[in-house]
Formats: structure tokens, C-alpha cells, sequence
């Protein structure tokens, strides 16, 4: 399926892409131990491609989804996108996500509000899928934002992270489709079985409806819009499990970077459910 993009929007994608470059997150997991994954330099390229102010204006959303996606499929670090819409690492239950050395966080509050709070006690880090430097800490609210700048950044936090679990299923799709085309079996391509002609379809659809469902948030009037976040996020986490069967036992191995979008789409669908829970 084609998506109408404007030019302004394809030239923010690109130079976010440009941004990100070669980055890519540390392919081998430190099983049992703690990992963040943020990278400071990274996030220095975004900025000067204008991602911090993607919270100004709801006619800033359309770059935000624009950069959200190619932040997905990259596996970004998610304080990209919590850090530059809402202005601190998030804050839910007491854990934050990036929190190790936050001197604030941002906090969901009921009915679509928003709170900068500050750390009362030493985090402890604490074990997560994806390396998202997850920490367990008491937090203290301090100021709550106007209704209207907490709608804004809502919006801005929701339509981007729409986007990253987009881009997320997109790639993850695009690398299946590779390895079908090229991974030979029963003499032939795999993409040539109907059970994996099937699976695909199933993904691709999910897919196109994940993008559409970023690009239309575009015009969203709701501060937080729960429903298409919890969808997004199981949806996405289907698609990267479809992924792994289509790849097989390798689908598994460390080599094919698979792995990251799977661990990854399950966080931030856990992630996604807490905000809206704590919102609504």
C-alpha cells in the first residue's frame, strides 16, 4: 500500500535517517545484566535536525511521525522520543525508562495530564527486555503542565511512538521478506510455500494498517488515544513473532538482528499499556 507523504515530510525522514546513519544497538544482549542503550551523539544528530521541538504544534506532528518511523526502524533508543515530546525520560509506577541519571521525569497523571517530577531516592536498575535502562525510584510531582501544553505533548509522544512501532513492523517485515526470497527449501524459495506466503500477507496487512494508524494521528484531537496504542503495540509485537517463525530457529541468532525488533516491540507495547492505564 502507498501512503500519501508530503515532501516536507519524506525531506524530515530523510535527514533523520541521515542522522541515524550506520547506529545501530549492541547486537549481543548481556543476559542477566543491566544495559541502556541511550547514546548522547545520537541524540546530538537528531537534534540538529529539529526532533527536540517536535512537541511545539499539533502542525509539528506530521515530523513527528516522519522521524518516529525511521526511529523504529533503526530500534532508536525510546528516550528519543520521551525526552524530546514530553521533555524528561517517562516516568510510570515508579520505574523510568533512561531514569539512571535523570535529574527529572515525566509523569502520566489521570485524564490526560502531565507532571515534571523530580527523583527522591537512588534508582536501582532493574532488568528489562530491550535495554531501555529501565530503574526502579520514589519520585516526587512537582508542577503539573497546563491542560493545553500537557494535550500538546501527549499528542506528540502518541503520534511519534504510533510511528515507532511502525517502523518497527516495517522492518522487521522487510528483513522476513528477504530471508524468504533468499532461504531455499523443498527446492526452492521458502516465499514460494503457502503457509509462508499466508504468514507474510497476515504481516504485511498489519503492517500497512500500523502506518496508516501513525499518519492519521496527524489529525487526532484526543490528548492520548488509548485504544490505537494498545492495538499498535500487540500488533506490532505479532508481526515481529510472525518474523521469527518465517526465519526459522535462525530467527533467533544473534547475527540477524532479528531479535532486537522482537525484544524491543514487547517492551514498548508493556511500556505503551502502563501510559495508557495511568492516564485514563
Amino acid at each position: 500500500m502507498r501512503f500519501d507523504v508530503s515532501d516536507e515530510h519524506r525531506l524530515f525522514a530523510d535527514s533523520v535517517r541521515s542522522a541515524i546513519g550506520d547506529w545501530e544497538p549492541p547486537r549481543d544482549p548481556d543476559l542477566g545484566g543491566w544495559h541502556d542503550d541511550r547514546d548522547d551523539a545520537l541524540a546530538e544528530r537528531l537534534a540538529a535536525t529539529g526532533w527536540a521541538e517536535l512537541w511545539a504544534g499539533s502542525d509539528l506532528l506530521g515530523p513527528a511521525v516522519a522521524g518516529g518511523l525511521e526511529l523504529g526502524r533503526a530500534v532508536a533508543p525510546a528516550c528519543l522520543i520521551d525526552e524530546a515530546a514530553l521533555g524528561a525520560p517517562l516516568a510510570v509506577e515508579g520505574r523510568a525508562r533512561h531514569g539512571l541519571q535523570a535529574k527529572s521525569l515525566a509523569l502520566p497523571l489521570r485524564r490526560g495530564g502531565l507532571a515534571l517530577g523530580t527523583p527522591t531516592s537512588d534508582p536501582q536498575p532493574e532488568l528489562s527486555l530491550d535495554g531501555s535502562g529501565t530503574v526502579l525510584l520514589d519520585v516526587s510531582i512537582g508542577g503539573e503542565l497546563e491542560p493545553v501544553a500537557a494535550h500538546a505533548c501527549w499528542s506528540a509522544w502518541s503520534a511519534a511512538t504510533l510511528a515507532y512501532l511502525a517502523g518497527l513492523a516495517v522492518r522487521a517485515l522487510e528483513l522476513t521478506v528477504e530471508h524468504a526470497r533468499t532461504r531455499e527449501q523443498f527446492g526452492g524459495p521458502i516465499a514460494a510455500i503457502p503457509a509462508v506466503q499466508s504468514r507474510l500477507a497476515d504481516a504485511a496487512l498489519a503492517v500497512d494498517a500500523l502506518t496508516l494508524l501513525a499518519w492519521s494521528s496527524i489529525s487526532d484531537e484526543r490528548s492520548l488515544p488509548a485504544p490505537e496504542l494498545l492495538w499498535a503495540g500487540a500488533s506490532c509485537c505479532e508481526v515481529t513473532a510472525s518474523a521469527h517463525q518465517v526465519h526459522g530457529a535462525i530467527g533467533f541468532a544473534l547475527e540477524t538482528g532479528l531479535h532486537r525488533y522482537y525484544r524491543r516491540a514487547r517492551a514498548m507495547h508493556t511500556w505503551t499499556a502502563a501510559v495508557c492505564a495511568a492516564t485514563h
